[in-house]
């Protein structure tokens, strides 16, 4: 994969210049009995607190606006609100939409200021870190926007309608995996936002709505470590990936 390569810069030398949108409406239906994502135990801790937490302490960050289902606003409230948050970050949590995509508009509007940079972060993605993040906003302060992503490994395979027979296989020379968080420049992500609301396009992430505004995407690379909690057995692994680095620290 060849990726944007970021300047050495720090973000620690830098006012704080970004807003945080943690997406956490979606319902989560493939988690079964296990709840609400947001809500699920990671490392002994809610999946919510853990990202959070990562972002309010990272010095870039000047706003976060946390968006859920309406129905565990008041529920991650709490959450958020007992964080330790020792620079004064802005905090608001909101009812998201029908749509993932709709979800983020409303955190966009919610923000008080007007940051010269705007993530948006999957709360999903429990495990993010600092060097995460500030690999993909240094990129985004170089070229504009710019997502994380790793290289596919599996072999792919387009399917013909209903999914049970191979239309041809795909070189996945040139593909990779987008991860979160997904970094723009403020008037970048509201203008994508806003054309897609005026053509009723849907997309899967902010990368594919700034696309369709001819905004060039820098790629950076992601963490294996990033993964998306999407179903049960992704709880078991990310316990145990905690587990081992939590060892690895005490040898």
């Amino acid at each position: 994969m060849k990726a944007h390569a970021p300047s050495p810069a720090s973000t620690e030398e830098t006012t704080p210049d970004l807003a945080v949108i943690l997406a956490g409406a979606g319902e989560g239906r493939r988690m079964g009995d296990l709840g609400p994502k947001l809500l699920l135990e990671v490392g002994g801790r809610p999946a919510l607190a853990r990202v959070a937490e990562t972002f309010l302490r990272h010095p870039a960050v000047a706003e976060l606006i946390v968006v859920v289902p309406a129905e565990l606003e008041g529920q991650a409230r709490r959450v958020v609100n007992a964080l330790r948050d020792p620079r004064g970050v802005r905090v608001a949590t909101i009812a998201g939409g029908a749509t993932r995509q709709e979800s983020v508009a409303l955190g966009i509007e919610a923000l008080a200021t007007n940051p010269a940079f705007i993530a948006v972060h999957d709360v999903a993605r429990v495990l993010v870190d600092a060097a995460l993040i500030d690999r993909v906003l240094i990129a985004a302060r170089a070229t504009g926007a710019a997502i994380p992503a790793l290289p596919l490994t599996d072999t792919v395979k387009e399917t013909a309608p209903g999914g049970d027979t191979i239309l041809r296989s795909v070189p996945r020379q040139r593909l990779v995996g987008a991860q979160t968080p997904q970094v723009f420049a403020s008037a970048i992500l509201r203008k994508a936002h806003a054309r897609a609301r005026k053509a009723g396009d849907l997309a899967t992430d902010e990368a594919g709505l700034a696309e369709a505004i001819g905004a060039p995407v820098a790629i950076v690379v992601g963490a294996e470590r990033n993964r998306k909690l999407t179903v049960p057995a992704d709880v078991i692994l990310l316990n145990a990936l905690l587990e081992s680095e939590a060892a690895r620290e005490l040898t």
